[in-house]
């Protein structure tokens, strides 16, 4: 088979560029879908990347090191697809949207890219595919923002030999048989993301599940209220507390539910606001934290790194900026950018 007849194929390999420009390169790299950051003030790996178009659907095997991954605003127009991730190495933590998130080794993760999306992870290597809205029957509007497959769950373990079995193939397939096999695919995540059809819900379950709904928006209004807790529901809404139990079982509990909301959106607060002295104790007050100490803990426990190191990290991802742009015309990264914008 001619290499004409192959689909197209990019690859970047961060030790053809010098030591001190590998992280500027690959962040010019990526600066079309994500603003990246080192963990460590010098990057530690060379990032190398593997990436293939098929028709719309951009697929991708990239290894890199610790560092943080950030989908803003301005990679936000006109991004209606999703990110199919699997880590085969490594993991991450982060929010998108206003969902938190953990993914480990072997599971299977989508998320809507056309909200935002940070990140924090650790030297890893992903395999993965971005696919539009309209291929899977995707609606922002009924579908979760977040799904997740355990990889050795039945639906996990069908995307995972699904994604590879295709994956595998990719370099030394021709342009038709990639379309069919990708509609495929596109098939299966559609089947398994599309709303699965159940028996209309009791009028007793109908109420409790809008009770459930209630609380939690309750909740998430009154998070700066540093005294905000389970007496608040009782009060307000005057059901028992073996109910209130029940309802928040899977939250861990009514105080696990406010703290995880809380550091949620302390996240997204730190990851977009200037390092300055006295803000990471300023924005846990804001959000209903009384002890600063408090919130560090428990913000390293969800995440991994403390709130100060976040701030530091977007610092430093404004460095990187400013240096990626006055090189980036010697870099030759633009064609995944040219892809991109095909979706």
């Amino acid at each position: 088979m001619g290499q004409d007849s192959l689909i197209p194929a990019l690859k970047f390999d961060g030790t053809s560029f010098g030591r001190k420009h590998r992280f500027d390169a690959w962040r010019e790299t990526l600066r079309c879908v994500y603003d990246v950051a080192p963990l460590e003030d010098v990057a530690t790996e060379a990032e190398y990347m593997d990436g293939w178009l098929v028709d719309s659907l951009i697929f991708s095997e990239v290894s890199f090191s610790n560092q943080t991954f950030s989908h803003h605003a301005h990679h936000l127009q006109d991004a209606n697809y999703l990110s199919f991730q699997i880590y085969k190495s490594g993991g991450a933590a982060g929010v998108a949207a206003d969902q938190s998130w953990i993914m480990r080794t072997g599971e299977v993760h989508i998320f809507d890219f056309s909200r935002e999306f940070h990140s924090i992870a650790e030297k890893s290597v992903v395999s993965g595919v971005t696919i539009p809205h309209e291929a899977v029957g995707y609606d922002p509007a009924k579908h979760p923002v977040h799904m997740m497959f355990c990889g050795n769950s039945a639906i996990g373990g069908v995307l995972k030999e699904g994604y590879y079995s295709l994956q595998r193939r990719l370099p030394e397939l021709n342009q038709e048989e990639a379309t069919v096999l990708a509609n495929g695919f596109c098939g299966l995540v559609r089947s398994i993301i599309s709303p699965q059809m159940t028996k209309q819900p009791t009028q007793a379950k109908r109420f409790a599940a809008e009770r459930r709904v209630a609380m939690r928006s309750y909740l998430d209004r009154h998070l700066s209220d540093p005294n905000l807790g389970i007496d608040d529901l009782l009060d307000t809404f005057g059901v028992s507390r073996p109910s209130i139990y029940r309802d928040f079982g899977d939250a861990g509990g009514v105080t696990s539910y406010i703290n995880g909301r809380r550091l949620d959106r302390a996240f997204h607060q730190l990851i977009s606001t200037r390092p300055s002295h006295g803000r990471v104790k300023e924005i846990a007050h804001k959000i209903g934290f009384s002890h600063a100490s408090h919130f560090n803990r428990l913000f390293r426990q969800r995440f991994g790194i403390t709130p100060g190191a976040v701030m530091t990290d977007r610092q430093l991802a404004g460095a990187y900026s400013q240096q990626s742009n006055q090189k980036s015309s010697s870099l030759n990264t633009s064609q995944l950018s040219d892809w991109f914008n095909c979706i």
